[in-house]
């Protein structure tokens, strides 16, 4: 199985064939190596114990693999962390939950208007222009918590992706449509951008603003929010093609401040700014060294180390017994657009679901991380996990597409492995 995030695309293995555990020099070896083969660009890797005590910490190469004189990649090296930067935007909207200023059985509708017409996309017709109609459910604030509106990314649904091409062609762009009905199934996609919507509605603050003043400021994270990148954007030559050679833009082209921060992937952070939020929650919320509290016990646990799907997938409206669940699959990414993602199922053979931040493994990984552990990643190759149980959290930060590179994510296996041996 691939992946401590055993985020593994298991179609995409690269694994060690021998048995032996690793080592923490065979984990250095490992790494050292994918760089100066230039089989991944500069990279970091960090594992840490729940009192923030350092069970690994690495970094590889330099911000340009073009350029071996570019800076070198450090612990502190700012990287665009893309959809990593959806766990914080959770983060953020659970504060309002515990000030009783949003509740999950809310409907988006009510902090955001527009969502009184959204519709489905039913199809299209033989001229090609799209089938839609009124949805027959309403969404609510779990189902953006947990991926089910159906706001499904134009590169992980053909549909939308076929919608996205006409939509371009309108003289005004219209909304985009949801491709089922809220709670009809798990679809990865624009929903915790409109979640920071919502924050930025009932707070009045805009998105990055909430979060300096609410959680990296607190925590003391110098090197996080809407802020410039350090890391260069890097590419493979060939998409499908895992050994072909990388490329760089000419400067760091990811992270630049732009005029609205997007709640699905805005923030630039370092992997040792990641690691103590991490760190934070993996303590129910407290950092262990601070003392600062940026959520209730009470909230993780029910939140952020519980499946909702159970709760969250509620059926299409029709009060049918023979209710099919509708989108790929908790986990599973098919995706349109292979420049920009791989195809992936995360986690594959175990049984996942969604709490309000991130994947969870419903059972133990014999040999990696526990039950009800939580785990995510950026479109960028970067991952993390961070185990409740076992007290033991980790994270690979690098810049690399496209999505699911299995160079990288066997170097994230190695990395897990070794936490657990």
């Amino acid at each position: 199985m691939l992946g401590a995030l055993a985020l593994g695309a298991h179609a995409h293995a690269v694994r060690d064939s021998g048995s032996s555990r690793p080592t923490a020099e065979s984990v250095d070896e490992a790494f050292r190596l994918a760089v100066a083969e230039k089989r991944v660009p500069g990279i970091a890797a960090i594992a840490l114990n729940r009192d923030s005590s350092v069970i690994y910490n690495n970094s590889w190469g330099t911000i340009n693999i073009e350029d071996p004189s570019s800076a070198a990649v450090t612990s502190s090296t700012k990287m665009a962390i893309a959809s990593m930067t959806k766990s914080v935007v959770a983060v953020a909207a659970l504060q309002l939950v515990e000030q009783d200023k949003l509740r999950f059985d809310d409907l988006v509708e009510h902090y955001l208007p527009s969502w009184k017409n959204v519709s489905v996309l039913e199809g299209f017709d033989a001229e090609g222009q799209p089938i839609l109609r009124a949805p027959k459910t309403k969404a609510t604030i779990l189902n953006l918590f947990t991926h089910t509106t159906s706001q499904a990314y134009e590169f992980l649904d053909e549909k939308v992706a076929r919608w996205d091409k006409w939509a371009a062609q309108q003289p005004v762009r219209p909304a985009q449509p949801l491709v089922a009905d809220p709670g009809a199934g798990w679809f990865y996609g624009y929903d915790i951008d409109t979640l920071g919507n919502v924050v930025e509605t009932i707070s009045g603050l805009r998105l990055d603003a909430y979060m300096e003043h609410n959680i990296f400021r607190p925590l003391g994270l110098k090197n996080s929010g809407f802020i410039e990148a350090e890391m260069y954007a890097h590419r493979r030559t060939d998409d499908t093609n895992s050994n072909s050679s990388i490329t760089a833009t000419p400067g760091p082209s990811v992270g630049q401040p732009t005029e609205v921060p997007s709640g699905g992937g805005f923030l630039v952070s370092t992997i040792d700014d990641y690691a103590n939020y991490l760190v934070a929650l993996i303590n129910w919320g407290t950092h262990p060294t601070s003392g600062v509290t940026i959520l209730k016990s009470s909230t993780v646990k029910s939140y952020l180390f519980a499946d909702l799907l159970p709760r969250a997938i509620a059926g299409d409206g029709s009060n049918s017994c023979n209710f099919t669940q509708k989108g790929p699959g908790v986990g599973v990414f098919n995706s349109t657009n292979p420049s920009f993602t791989r195809s992936a199922e995360f986690l594959p053979g175990v049984d996942k679901g969604w709490t309000a931040s991130w994947l969870t493994n419903n059972e133990d990984m014999p040999g990696r991380r526990r039950a009800g552990s939580g785990a995510w990643a950026g479109i960028w190759n970067l991952y993390y996990w961070v185990d409740i149980k076992s007290g033991k959290l980790g994270a690979v930060f690098t810049n690399l597409l496209p999505f699911v590179d299995p160079e990288v994510m066997a170097l994230f296996d190695k990395l897990e492995e070794f936490v657990y041996a």
